[in-house]
């Protein structure tokens, strides 16, 4: 199989959280780009498609993630621990050589074919870069894998106690492009066609499993129920990524499929959850509950009915979804549900 190198960049979703002075997260912000959307792409990132955001060099900022949808591949910058993002850029080509660059190789950020500025504190931003970038269509039936590469470059903020801001530049984590001086970093992604063999896709319901904190419904003695799921917690502040399965049935994780992550970050007040499908498989609904009890209550009594959960999206065919859920207090629980679809369960 003929390997065609090739140049794709990537970037974060982010979650943020920053409580002082009124200062709450900002909705995804995407900018498209005007390539022609198809929902039938036979083009996914091989393996994992995510790196960590670093600040400073040192600092983790957040993540930078890749997605196939459509004919683009979206590339969204997500921050975490009170970092905020105000600018962004990205360069995607085949050959690193051809990043726009000093005769040193330093990159010249204002000269990325992606470049967003005066974000002023956003917590997501996305980048829609097109598949023909690369010499891929989402209509092809056949094509070698890809090697991707791409540098993701942000300005995060922080606000510190004092009422100041700590600035940094961040770049997704990877490989220097110069020994010395400049620590700008490149990393790389893997592109493939699937099987051009036409596909239906079917839907199961999906739950996020926290491990050791995940309490199934069924025999919880909470309620009387056959429906399987979890509910998990209680948890504290901090940050947690948990997995997603779908067709658990009686929470029997060898009768299931892992479909993804579910990101949790809390401050004691706002949560921030964000899921994370992985490739090959999409949304249609999300149903998030998070609270102090176990459970949400219909008519005074527990429920574990989707519908109560008090936070739903209507989706089509997404990747990743968010929620910022606020005036919470002490530990708490989260129920995280999903409508999760895919044309190649395991048999």
């Amino acid at each position: 199989m003929t390997t065609k190198r090739m140049l794709f960049s990537s970037i974060f979703t982010p979650l943020f959280f920053l409580a002082a002075c009124g200062y709450e997260p900002t909705q995804v912000s995407v900018q498209e780009s005007k390539a022609e959307f198809s929902t039938s792409a036979l083009v996914q990132i091989q393996g994992n498609s995510c790196m960590t955001l670093l600040a400073g060099q040192s600092i983790t900022a957040g993540t930078v993630c890749a997605v196939v949808e459509g004919s683009n591949v979206k590339v969204t910058y997500t921050t975490t621990g009170g970092w905020l993002l105000y600018e962004a850029h990205l360069w995607a080509g085949l050959n690193l050589a051809d990043m726009p660059q000093t005769n040193s190789g330093n990159p010249k950020i204002g000269n990325f074919p992606y470049n967003s500025a005066g974000l002023g504190g956003l917590t997501t931003y996305s980048f829609m870069v097109p598949l023909a970038t690369f010499g891929l269509s989402s209509s092809a039936t056949t094509c070698g894998d890809v090697t991707a590469y791409m540098v993701a470059h942000a300005v995060v903020k922080k606000q510190l106690a004092d009422g100041s801001f700590q600035s940094e530049t961040a770049y997704g984590e990877g490989t220097r492009l110069v020994a010395k001086g400049n620590w700008a970093m490149w990393f790389s992604v893997i592109l493939t066609c699937v099987d051009d063999k036409p596909k239906v896709s079917t839907c199961e319901t999906a739950f996020a499993y926290s491990g050791n904190m995940a309490t199934c419904f069924i025999g919880s003695g909470l309620v009387d129920t056959s429906r399987w799921g979890w509910f998990n917690g209680p948890v504290g502040p901090g940050s947690y990524t948990w997995d997603i399965y779908a067709g658990a049935g009686q929470c029997d994780l060898s009768k299931g499929t892992k479909v993804g992550a579910l990101g949790v970050t809390y401050d004691g007040s706002t949560a921030n959850v964000t899921y994370n499908m992985s490739p090959g498989f999409t949304m249609d609904e999300t149903h998030l509950y998070v609270g102090a009890a176990p459970l949400p209550t219909k008519n005074g009594a527990y429920t574990v009915a989707p519908g109560q959960y008090g936070n739903i999206h209507t989706l089509t065919s997404s990747s990743s979804d968010t929620f910022n859920i606020s005036g919470l207090s002490g530990s708490v629980y989260v129920v995280a549900h999903s409508v999760t679809c895919s044309s190649q369960w395991p048999n």
